[in-house]
């Protein structure tokens, strides 16, 4: 189970956005970032809201790591997420997948997740074996 919390960037218009604290899975390092609309320039002006998400590989691998991965609600949440399944090759010159949309069911999931202090989601990674 992830945990986005929320920060500001250091930009003189801040924009939100969502980070976990570190995870081991695979015996590897991870983290999660999220951002609200794909980061426009004002998403407070929008009625329809989205997140996107990217995961990153903290740690340095010896060789490229194919992972099949999806985020799923958390244990307490009642959002509604169609589950999708995410694949990428993470190696040491790309460890970070492109910001993916998390798929919410529609706007209004969207803001009950915003409304919360922290979003609480299950993040399941899978390796390919070759």
């Amino acid at each position: 189970e992830v945990q986005f919390r929320p920060y500001r960037t250091d930009d003189f218009i801040t924009r939100l956005y969502y980070e976990t604290p570190r995870l081991t899975v695979l015996n590897q390092t991870w983290v999660l970032k999220a951002r609200v609309n794909d980061s426009e320039r004002n998403p407070n002006l929008s009625c329809k809201r989205t997140l996107s998400f990217q995961l990153i590989l903290k740690s340095k691998i010896n060789s490229p790591m194919e992972c099949s991965f999806l985020l799923l609600e958390g244990p307490y949440d009642d959002v509604k997420i169609h589950p999708v399944i995410y694949h990428f090759v993470f190696s040491n010159e790309s460890n970070e997948t492109d910001y993916m949309a998390l798929p919410i069911v529609d706007s209004v999931e969207c803001n009950k997740l915003l409304a919360a202090k922290n979003i609480n989601l299950r993040l399941f990674i899978f390796q390919i074996q070759k």
